[in-house]
This record gives structure tokens, C-alpha cells and sequence, in this order.
């Protein structure tokens, strides 16, 4: 009944909302320089520097976590909350990865949300892990968290297998269909495999570079995929002429923000 009584006043609520106002423009332009000049040092690697920038409630959190170096980053978005105290802040970073030690060294691009509050007059980043687990997905559900603070009790907490199961889930929701193509050796040919984002929120998909036979091209149709979105990796073989037997290859999709690999294995049949 609650569900069908909200549904009956939603065009009356969405009827009377009124525009997000605008941040004052000396707390928007203070904001973006606080989060141009915290970034700056993660290019420059002066991570020293982004020290006094970052909450005190997360200093500790800062100091002990591995800090990531970035080649370049791009603000997205601002979305201010808390009478423009605080901030959810949207960027597009470029890093360096090494995957596996097999594989070499590639850059990779991605979303990257961040928190920002007022603190001591400036803008700093912190993290609030007691109230939200921003993740690639969307916000993680804390209901659970504010009913136990109502009644007085702990919030729960999950046990490191507990997260990792969860975290296995998650990962396990997004792969290619198949994960095996074959190719004809001795005449023009073609196979693809679909990839499906499953994850809940946006993805991007990079195809890795490999050394492939002449006469062969690997291709997504497309690298940025929004919530049960496609996209479709297609290979084309055509040999050149008085071409040998090409060797079996993989191909390698890398998922992002989560860095996961999915190999894909290329067979050639041989000429019949």
C-alpha cells in the first residue's frame, strides 16, 4: 500500500521540486582549485604535499595506504550536499597499470569519485566509510548502518572472508560469453564474443594490445558501457596469400575501475 501511495504522489512531488541551486561561486571556484592542486601532486607524485589537504579524520588512512601516481585527470562533475559544505566530486583519470608480471606495463583511463568537506574554512578530501562506500557501482546500502546507530548497537561490520565473497560476486556478474573464438587458417573468416556490464553502474573495457598474425584485426565495437549494456569484440582473419598456420593467441579485455583481466583464447583451425 506505501508503494502504491508513493507511486500516486510521485507526479505531484516531481511536479513541485524546484531546481538544485546553484553553489555560491567563490565556494564552487575555491572547491575546484582545492581539487586541481590536490590532483596536481598525484601527476607530480608530491604526495607530501596533498598531506595538509586531506581531512583529519583520514590523515591516518592517507598516510598508511599505497598512493597512486596518475598521469593526467580531468574534473567531471561537483554535486554539493550539506548546505554546500560537502561534495561528491567526479574525475576521469589516466594511470599506468602492470596487471600481471606476464604482462607489460599499460595506461588505462577511468572514473574516479572522491569526497570533499569543509574543514578548518578549506576543502578536503576525506574518506566516510562509516556512512557510505562510494564505489564504481553506486553507493553501497547503509540502511542496515542507520537503523543499528538508532537503536544504540554497532553498526555491522564484515569479516574479510565475508568481503571477499561479496567482492566475488560483484566481479563474477560481468565476462565475455565466450571466451574461446576460432578462426578458419586458409580462408577469410570471422568470430565475436559479448560482453555484458552486469556490475550495477558504468565500465569501461579496453582491449589490450597483442601481436597478432598479418591479416588479422581484433575490434570493440565500443569501450564505455553503462548498467546491462554490450559490447561485442569481433575478430576477422584474412591470410594472406601462401600464409602458414598462425599460432593460437590470447586476447585480453581489462575491465575498469575494477583493472580485471578477461582473457579470450583465438584458435586457428588448420586448412582441411
Amino acid at each position: 500500500m506505501r508503494f502504491r501511495a508513493a507511486l500516486f504522489l510521485f507526479p505531484l512531488v516531481a511536479f513541485a521540486q524546484t531546481p538544485t541551486p546553484e553553489p555560491p561561486p567563490e565556494v564552487d571556484a575555491a572547491l575546484r582549485a582545492r581539487v586541481n592542486e590536490f590532483f596536481g601532486y598525484h601527476v607530480t607524485g608530491d604526495f607530501e604535499q596533498a598531506w595538509p589537504m586531506v581531512a583529519n579524520d583520514t590523515k591516518k588512512e592517507y598516510f598508511s595506504a599505497q598512493k597512486t601516481k596518475y598521469d593526467s585527470f580531468k574534473l567531471d562533475s561537483i554535486r554539493y550536499t550539506d548546505n554546500f559544505t560537502k561534495a561528491v566530486v567526479t574525475l576521469t583519470v589516466t594511470e599506468k597499470k602492470k596487471l600481471s608480471v606476464q604482462m607489460p606495463e599499460v595506461t588505462m583511463t577511468h572514473p574516479t569519485t572522491t569526497l570533499w568537506k569543509i574543514e578548518d574554512s578549506k576543502w578536503c578530501w576525506y574518506n566516510d566509510h562509516t556512512t557510505n562506500w562510494l564505489m564504481p557501482m553506486g553507493p553501497s546500502d547503509t540502511k542496515s548502518m542507520e537503523e543499528a546507530k538508532k537503536k544504540g548497537q554497532a553498526a555491522p561490520v564484515m569479516t574479510a572472508a565475508q568481503l571477499q565473497e561479496r567482492v566475488k560476486g560483484i566481479m563474477g556478474q560481468s565476462a565475455p560469453e565466450k571466451t574461446e573464438l576460432k578462426l578458419a587458417s586458409n580462408k577469410p573468416s570471422a568470430d565475436q564474443t559479448v560482453f555484458r556490464n552486469r556490475q550495477g553502474g558504468q565500465i569501461k573495457l579496453a582491449l589490450l594490445p597483442a601481436s597478432v598474425p598479418k591479416g588479422m584485426v581484433a575490434k570493440l565495437d565500443r569501450t564505455e558501457l553503462g548498467v546491462d549494456e554490450e559490447a561485442v569484440l569481433k575478430v576477422t582473419y584474412d591470410p594472406p596469400q601462401d600464409a602458414k598456420l598462425p599460432n593460437d593467441l590470447i586476447l585480453s579485455l581489462v575491465m575498469e575501475p575494477f583493472a580485471r583481466v578477461f582473457p579470450v583464447m583465438v584458435r586457428f583451425a588448420p586448412a582441411q
